[in-house]
């Protein structure tokens, strides 16, 4: 294609460039065609001197912002929550355990109550592996005190496990209170399997206390456990278990117990350590933040994560204890930081000593850094 003749050229070759602009002169500027002249013609710029050319605004494109694809509802629904078949294959194994205990263990130390606890008691599991804690409360008549139980603790788990054992159940181990289990709950036609770690623990049985119980009907119990020896205190939470299952259950919002087991898969799936926290640690410590937070019915869950990440990014402030059981005269001496278990105003469940609580505020500094953290606000707000 050949160059756009100048004006010089047009004059020049007036043969070729027949047409001229009457107003600008047949010296200044000549057309090819009519239609060139014309189009001319009409321009008002070319023949007005006192024309000033409006600047066109120019008009900038808005960068689209990317659309943020990390969705925290959507990864529980997919990966976190347990399926209901699930729930039913696990809510039948730990059902047929109760039954073994409850029709195969020595008289003496048959149970009088079988309940669940753990994650799945507090319906706060997540899909995969979850911990599951069956306590089983002794017959009251042999056993209404911490120091009976404890008494024949050793005889009492080697009775149930020989029982287990002979149900062809894999007793994997024994700490100090309990028996540990490892059962797998298959998927029916998936071919899938779950591993279910299964502590049972028996305790001591104080009688009926419902788990909307009063504080002063609960009081006798702490002075025993002021009074008794170190060593058996930790096994009065046992004997507290409606109590500590129901705290975590009752009255909280659905959007909390979602973020809570998102934060228990965050750090199943992040944190790899030797000790880790335990799952009930960040239970409560997401509990408290969200009553902090004035115990809203809902709330963007991104928001409450964000305030959930910045508090265990610093983790040496945490602060934390219940006085829903006990007075708050039985409050205790403790280093920061702490998160007091709220039926044991001696157990410190953050036990920094054993956990490795520090990985835990590494990997929390790092997750603040992803976009939809840095674009949600801190705390349980809409």
């Amino acid at each position: 294609m050949g160059r756009t003749p100048s004006w010089q050229d047009r004059r020049n070759n007036t043969t070729d460039f027949p047409f001229w602009c009457k107003i600008c002169g047949p010296k200044e500027k000549r057309f090819k065609t009519e239609k060139d002249k014309q189009t001319h013609d009409e321009m008002k710029e070319s023949h007005d001197p006192n024309f000033v050319p409006v600047k066109r605004k120019q008009t900038r494109r808005k960068k689209k912002k990317k659309q943020n694809k990390f969705k925290v509802n959507k990864i529980i629904d997919s990966k976190v929550l347990p399926d209901e078949n699930y729930r039913k294959k696990c809510k039948a194994v730990l059902k047929r355990i109760g039954d073994i205990l409850k029709n195969n263990v020595s008289e003496r130390y048959r149970p009088a109550e079988v309940i669940k606890a753990g994650s799945t008691g507090k319906g706060t599991a997540i899909k995969g592996n979850s911990d599951v804690d069956i306590v089983f409360f002794l017959p009251e008549t042999n056993f209404s005190t911490v120091e009976s139980m404890v008494s024949e603790h050793k005889l009492i788990l080697d009775d149930v496990k020989k029982t287990l054992k002979s149900s062809d159940y894999n007793v994997i181990g024994t700490t100090s209170k309990a028996l540990k289990l490892r059962v797998k709950c298959h998927e029916h036609g998936s071919g899938k399997s779950h591993g279910i770690d299964v502590d049972v623990l028996p305790a001591a049985n104080f009688g009926k206390l419902g788990a909307s119980i009063e504080k002063d009907d609960l009081q006798e119990i702490y002075d025993k456990m002021k009074s008794g020896p170190l060593s058996e205190r930790k096994f009065y939470t046992l004997s507290l278990t409606k109590q500590q299952k129901m705290f975590v259950k009752r009255d909280r919002p659905e959007t909390l117990k979602r973020l809570i087991r998102f934060v228990k898969y965050w750090k199943k799936t992040s944190i790899q350590v030797k000790n880790p926290p335990s799952s009930y640690s960040f239970e409560l410590l997401l509990i408290d933040l969200w009553q902090q937070d004035g115990e809203p019915e809902s709330f963007t869950i991104e928001n409450g994560l964000r305030r959930v990440m910045e508090q265990l990014a610093d983790y040496k402030s945490i602060k934390v204890e219940f006085f829903e059981y006990y007075y708050e005269c039985m409050k205790q001496r403790h280093t920061k930081p702490y998160i007091i278990d709220p039926v044991n105003p001696y157990s410190n469940v953050l036990d920094e000593t054993h956990s490795d609580w520090s990985v835990v505020a590494s990997h929390a500094k790092k997750y603040l850094e992803k976009a939809h953290m840095k674009v949600a606000k801190s705390g349980f707000c809409s």
